[in-house]
């Protein structure tokens, strides 16, 4: 991860134990590169939840992907949100609001 050239990043799941599901899914998206690393927590708290970096040559790829986390949603028992967070910028994918998020993440990526 983190290559020149590459662009990435980090997912979370509001459910940890669909985390698991969201990386078999993705990893099976030719061209990226997903992997788990623990999440640092942030100041003040006693710990985190994994977060998934996923990596690809270009933003469209991501994009691609990104594009199969409605679906994800969709198809769990429970609801779960799915944070995509990018530099500076996080946006949170629900079943009712994925359609815009795609867009937002688009944006991001591709300016």
């Amino acid at each position: 991860m983190g290559e020149r050239g590459m662009v990435t990043i980090e997912l979370w799941v509001s459910d940890p134990t669909e985390l698991r599901a969201l990386r078999s899914l993705l990893g099976r998206i030719q061209g990226l590169e997903v992997v788990q690393r623990a999440g640092r927590p942030a100041e003040g708290e006693l710990g985190a939840w994994d977060v998934l970096q996923v990596a690809a040559a270009s933003g469209g790829l991501l994009v691609a992907a990104v594009g199969a986390i409605p679906e994800f949603i969709r198809s769990r028992r429970t609801e779960v949100t799915v944070t995509i967070k990018r530099d500076d910028q996080e946006i949170a994918v629900t079943a009712a609001n994925a359609e815009d998020a795609l867009r937002l993440v688009d944006k991001a990526l591709n300016g």
